[in-house]
């Protein structure tokens, strides 16, 4: 709100507020470049008709893998989602949804308690994949990303970073709830590493959810 007053008023207060103003989103993210392909509601019935809002298709480089994803349950969160405000916190109301502030156009989300609302076999389980990513063996990458993560026994959320294509190792489990939190993880890259790839993978079944947004390594 802050950022939005002061950007009507020509002021531009930079690194100094946290916030941007609304109607700008960032242009280096590439879950925005969805927009255009978002759709209605399939299975929702709380989310109006005429809301275009999700979609499961990753941008450019992305991926996501659901080889152990369950199949049936809500069409809309069977897997990553990249979704809208406007459409993921009107899918149920007063379960925090609202509170993701950090996110901004789209973004993606993992929902097992909304999945969990039609009939399904298995469990929820998708991992969302970035990218691979040039880096320097011996350096310190900071990988950044706004989160939003509502916490249950029985679920889990990780970050996992493999290098070189080699097998992913965890950097960070979410063990309690991260509420509209902006992350910063530094990664330590090993010698001879010459790219690095993200795996953000979340499991469970009718427990809650995880958001992730603006994903960048700096």
């Amino acid at each position: 709100m802050a950022a939005t007053a002061l950007a009507q008023v020509g002021v531009n207060p930079g690194s100094a507020i946290d916030g941007i103003p609304l109607n700008a989103p960032d242009d280096n993210d590439p879950f925005d470049t969805l927009r255009p392909n978002l759709q209605g509601r399939v299975d929702e019935t709380g989310i109006p008709a005429g809301v275009k809002g999700f979609t499961h298709t990753p941008p450019a480089g992305w991926a996501v893998d659901n080889s152990k994803m369950g199949t049936g349950g809500v069409t809309e969160w069977a897997g990553w989602a990249f979704a809208t405000d406007e459409f993921w916190s009107q899918a149920q109301r007063d379960q925090w949804r609202e509170l993701n502030v950090r996110s901004r156009d789209v973004f993606a989300v993992a929902d097992s308690d909304e999945w969990d609302d039609k009939s399904h076999t298995g469990s929820y389980d998708s991992t969302l994949i970035t990218p691979k990513w040039a880096v320097t063996g011996g350096t310190t990458k900071n990988l950044t990303f706004q989160t939003h993560y509502h916490h249950e026994a029985g679920q889990t959320a990780q970050v996992l970073v493999s290098y070189n294509g080699g097998t992913p190792t965890v950097v960070k489990s979410y063990t309690a709830d991260a509420v509209a939190k902006a992350e910063s993880l530094a990664l330590q890259v090993p010698a001879g590493a010459t790219d690095v790839q993200i795996r953000f993978r979340y499991a469970g079944t009718n427990n809650w959810y995880w958001t992730v947004d603006n994903v960048k390594l700096g």
